[in-house]
C-alpha cells in the first residue's frame, strides 16, 4: 500500500475550505487527517463536514500529535513565522501559504528552524505547478520567442470583504503586495531565472487602514531586462502574465488562478498568432502530490524556502521604495 501523508491544518481559513482541503483529499498521496482552530467547536464542526479523522482544541494541540506528518498553515501572514517555527520544532513538515513570511529576516529565521529540525518547508505558490506554467518555461528555454526582453504582469481584483479581515490591517501583513503583488514578483524570477537588481514601486494607500490598495513596480534585472508589475484590491480583475522576446511574445491570460478552467497559452511570432490549450486541472492538488512526494521520498522540493527568502528581499525593497520614493537596489 502507498504512504500517505497525515495532513494538519492550522485554521479554518477561506483558502483551506475551497482550495487545499479538497487537493488534499484528490491527491493520492494525502489524507485528511487533523484540523484546528481558534475555536474548538468550529474545528469539531469542520472535522465532521469535511471528513477529518481528528479535530483539536488548538493550534499547538494539533502540533503535539505524533499522528501528522504535515501541516498546512493558512493563518493570517502575520502568524506565519511563528507557527511555522513551531510546526518545525515538533517536526511537521510544512506547507505555508504566501507571502510566507512579513520580511526576510522572518524567513531566514523559518528557514532555520526547519533546517534544524530536517523537515521540509514550501511556500505554497500553487499557480508554479500547473501545465500551462510548465510548458511555457519549456517554451522559453527552448528558444521559442528568442533573448526575453520584458516581462509584464497584472494580479488584480475588486476587494471589499470584511473590514475586519488581516487584508485591512498593516500589523497583520494585509495589502495588495502582500497578497497578489508576491505573485508577479515570484513569476518574474521564475521567468528570468535570475534575481531583480533594483526596485521601484508606488502605491496607492488607503487613507483609513494605512494598506496598498494598487502597488506598481518596475524590477530592472540584468542585461536590461525589465519587469512591469500592478497588483490592486481596486481594480478590474485582472491574472496574467506576458514575456516579449525579440522573435515573439508568450501571453498567459490566467498565469495565476486558472482554477478549474481549461486555459490557454498564447504565442505571437510577427503576424501569426498559435494557440496552445491546456484542459482544466488541480493546480492545488499537483502542488500537494508533489509536497508529498518530496516528504515520503525525503528529498527537497522543486522550489525551495531559498526562493522564497529571495522574493520576500523583493518585497522588502518594494516596501522600501514607496515609502521613500526611491529605487533601491539589491
Amino acid at each position: 500500500m502507498n504512504k500517505k501523508i497525515r495532513w494538519g491544518i492550522l485554521g479554518c481559513a477561506r483558502i483551506a475550505q475551497s482550495a487545499l482541503i479538497p487537493a488534499i483529499r484528490e491527491a493520492s498521496n494525502g489524507v485528511l487527517w487533523g484540523i484546528a482552530a481558534r475555536d474548538e467547536k468550529r474545528a469539531r464542526k469542520w472535522a465532521g463536514k469535511y471528513k477529518f479523522q481528528k479535530f483539536y482544541k488548538d493550534y499547538q494541540a494539533l502540533l503535539d500529535d505524533p499522528e501528522i506528518d504535515a501541516v498546512y498553515i493558512p493563518l493570517p501572514n502575520h502568524l506565519h513565522c511563528e507557527w511555522t517555527c513551531r510546526a518545525a520544532k515538533a517536526g511537521k513538515h510544512i506547507l505555508c501559504e504566501k507571502p510566507l513570511a512579513l520580511n526576510s529576516g522572518e524567513v531566514q529565521r523559518m528557514i532555520r528552524e526547519a533546517d534544524n529540525a530536517k523537515v521540509i518547508l514550501m511556500e505554497a505558490f500553487m499557480y508554479r505547478f500547473h501545465p500551462q506554467i510548465e510548458k511555457a518555461l519549456k517554451l522559453l528555454a527552448s528558444g521559442e520567442i528568442g533573448e526575453l526582453r520584458f516581462f509584464r504582469s497584472s494580479f488584480t481584483f475588486m476587494y471589499a470583504g470584511d473590514k475586519k479581515n488581516y487584508r485591512w490591517s498593516p500589523q497583520m501583513g494585509g495589502g495588495a503586495l502582500y497578497d497578489v503583488g508576491c505573485y508577479t514578483i515570484n513569476a518574474s524570477r521564475l521567468v528570468f531565472g535570475e534575481e531583480p537588481i533594483s526596485v521601484y514601486a508606488r502605491a496607492h494607500v488607503h487613507p483609513r487602514f494605512k494598506v496598498d490598495l494598487s502597488t506598481s513596480m518596475i524590477l530592472e534585472f540584468p542585461e536590461n531586462r525589465i519587469a512591469l508589475l500592478d497588483c490592486s484590491f481596486d481594480s478590474q480583475f485582472q491574472s496574467y502574465f506576458e514575456i516579449v522576446g525579440r522573435e515573439g511574445r508568450i501571453t498567459l491570460p490566467r498565469s495565476y488562478s486558472a482554477k478549474l478552467l481549461d486555459v490557454s497559452i498564447l504565442v505571437l511570432k510577427g503576424d501569426e498568432l498559435r494557440t496552445i490549450a491546456i484542459p482544466s486541472i488541480n493546480q492545488y492538488t499537483r502542488m500537494v502530490e508533489h509536497f508529498g512526494e518530496c516528504v515520503i521520498k525525503s528529498q527537497p522540493p522543486r522550489y525551495l524556502a531559498d526562493d522564497s527568502f529571495k522574493n520576500m528581499q523583493v518585497i522588502d525593497a518594494a516596501f522600501e521604495s514607496i515609502r521613500t520614493g526611491r529605487p533601491v537596489k539589491l
